[in-house]
């Protein structure tokens, strides 16, 4: 798998005298940096670092020699004698919506950080709206193009030290952020760059498991204050067509899962919510497409995976697992859906 970054130099026109510059220098192409997986590690059941399958078919870290494709990143060129470099300063995933939601959250899987500065700067996840010609398809054209995160609805600080890469990283907003709209999340990992740069991750479905179009790196270079959204595919020559691993936690809606509306294509909800241990627990989750790779995870505030259900290919509609009475003790859960590149993650109370 061959993937070569692209300079996005050309979109900076007129951002600053030295960024028209730039665009003299037909780099757009190729600077040279090939991305390829640095590891990967399989989800696939119970005993597995994450534990949640599904997620296209693996989940992968992409790196190469300037960083990684999710995570801090560094390209580094010459221009008229000048070293320019191009960073990475946020990536988000989109959430395709058809009712209102209470987004209370996010689950992120990290692939992994490394403090090099002894005193890394926190992360931001954020929440945004998502509008057309907000975001760059590729580093030919010269305007947005695409769909892009648009107005920022709410943001919640994250702390490097309270980044997880062991288990699921858990960050939830001082109040519920109400949308009926697309929307997308997004790890802004900007004050890393510091001097020296501290590392970050996150993990990202295998490439293929999605059309790219609903996946967004923020880009910009150290020159020029413009700083851009573009589609993921169009960063890379031969695209990066992926899921992000930045899940939405919502609020459970108080109505049946019948008058739900879909959240990527998946629904879901649970009852009695909050339960009793000794209660059995029903998760009921319904598909808008018939999907052949369905899996319920259970998960503790901590990331810790406590309980899995593979169900495997369902058709279309409203499906229901019973959870054993006394599986859960009493805490607060994350309970989460993935099908075929649909996901949903909601929270869940059990009492003594």
């Amino acid at each position: 798998m061959k993937k070569i970054y692209l300079s996005f130099s050309l979109l900076l026109m007129g951002a600053a005298t030295m960024a028209q510059s730039l665009s003299e220098i037909q780099i757009n192409h190729a600077v040279g940096k090939e991305v390829m997986p640095v590891e990967h590690s399989s989800a696939l059941d119970a005993t597995d670092t994450l534990g949640l399958a599904d997620f296209g078919t693996e989940i992968w870290q992409y790196g190469s020699p300037s960083g990684f494709v999710f995570g801090t990143n560094d390209l580094e060129g010459q221009v008229q004698g000048q070293t320019v470099h191009q960073l990475n300063f946020a990536y988000a995933a989109g959430y395709i919506v058809n009712t209102e939601y209470n987004v209370t959250g996010a689950m992120i899987w990290f692939g992994g950080k490394e403090d090099v500065s002894g005193s890394p700067a926190d992360l931001t996840v954020q929440m945004f709206s998502l509008a057309d010609n907000k975001a760059y398809s590729n580093a030919q054209v010269q305007s947005p193009d695409v769909i892009g995160p648009n107005q920022q609805l709410g943001s919640a600080t994250l702390a490097f030290d309270d980044v997880d890469t062991t288990d699921a990283t858990y960050v939830m907003f001082a109040n519920p952020l109400w949308t009926n709209t697309d929307f997308a999340l997004a790890v802004d990992i900007t004050d890393l760059y510091g001097a020296p740069a501290d590392t970050v991750w996150i993990y990202a479905s295998e490439d293929g498991a999605s059309d790219g179009s609903y996946t967004w790196s923020n880009i910009g270079f150290d020159i020029a204050p413009t700083r851009i959204w573009a589609l993921t595919t169009g960063l890379l020559q031969g695209g990066l067509d992926v899921n992000l691993a930045i899940f939405a936690i919502v609020a459970e809606s108080g109505v049946g899962i019948e008058e739900q509306g879909f959240l990527n294509g998946v629904k879901m909800t649970t009852y009695p919510n909050p339960a009793v241990s000794a209660e059995t627990v029903r998760i009921q989750y319904g598909l808008e497409n018939a999907a052949d790779k369905v899996e319920i995870n259970i998960l503790d505030m901590s990331g810790k995976l406590v309980y899995t259900v593979t169900e495997g290919t369902k058709a279309a509609g409203i499906h229901t697992i019973n959870i054993p009475a006394g599986t859960l003790s009493a805490g607060s859960y994350i309970y989460s859906l993935q099908a075929n590149g649909g996901r949903m993650a909601k929270r869940l109370e059990v009492l003594k």
